[in-house]
């Protein structure tokens, strides 16, 4: 649905573009191709990864391309961008604020959005500010490959989840060139680094920003170039426990931080 998705927009923004150019006149065609809905159910593990992760994973003795890999995930998630824009990060796009803030300045690809990005972590300074970019199916590829290593230390990364499996995952599996596990109700389970993909980074910023409670909701927004609270809040993804402990946190502010 999500590939039904994209050559749908596609074609919209094509057809619009034609109206647009006076190619055609017919200003219904604009509104002819709606996206299919994604249900929840038929959506992959959408995980995110937490401070203590990242942090193990910020601290792994790695080099060369796994170094690099590892680097631009992580810059993904301390500017909560989409991977066309955190892999794309160049020594022009640092700068400073009026009030003299360093700030990562970028115009997002996908929306045209500018934001401006107080900077969160120093792996900028190891590269001079000329971050390496490395293409998306090779961070893909790797990042799993470095956190399933990091999970014989950081057991977390290894608990089976839920999950839905790709084209390629279902193609792979037709072909005998993997095995799946399911869990007692019959869904596919996986480790939870094997979920982990470009957009996690996203994801886990913009999860962590949210938990530490630090920042209000247009702030947020103001970094990861969300238009609506909706659309941000998608990327909240907290199972019912870790909201119970977050409640459970503020009622009780005495006890011991539980995260």
């Amino acid at each position: 649905v999500t590939a039904q998705n994209k050559y749908l927009v596609t074609l919209r923004a094509l057809v619009g573009y034609a109206y647009a150019d006076g190619i055609h006149n017919n200003d219904r065609a604009t509104k002819c191709f709606s996206k299919k809905k994604i249900e929840e159910r038929d959506k992959a593990a959408e995980i995110y990864l937490t401070e203590s992760e990242l942090q193990a994973l910020y601290e792994m003795p790695l080099s060369g391309l796994h170094d690099q890999v590892r680097d631009i995930f992580l810059v993904g998630c301390y500017t909560c961008q989409r991977v066309s824009d955190y892999n794309n990060i160049s020594k022009g796009s640092f700068t400073t604020t009026a009030k003299g803030t360093p700030i990562i300045r970028l115009i997002q690809q996908k929306t045209r959005t500018e934001v401006k990005i107080p900077i969160m972590n120093p792996i900028c300074e190891k590269y001079s500010y000329n971050i390496p970019s490395v293409i998306d199916v090779i961070i893909n590829r790797y990042i799993k490959q470095i956190l399933k290593e990091l999970s014989e230390i950081v057991p977390s990364l290894a608990l089976r989840v839920p999950t839905k499996l790709t084209m390629k995952q279902k193609q792979n599996l037709a072909n005998g060139k993997i095995e799946i596990e399911h869990n007692d109700k019959g869904e596919v389970v996986m480790p939870r680094y094997n979920c982990v993909t470009t957009h996690t980074a996203r994801r886990s910023g913009i999860t962590n920003m949210y938990l530490s409670h630090k920042y209000t909701i247009v702030q947020m927004m103001h970094v990861s170039g969300h238009k609506t609270q909706k659309t941000f809040m998608d990327y909240i993804k907290l199972s019912s426990d870790e909201i119970a402990d977050e409640i459970d946190a503020i009622a009780n502010p005495t006890q011991n931080d539980v995260f």
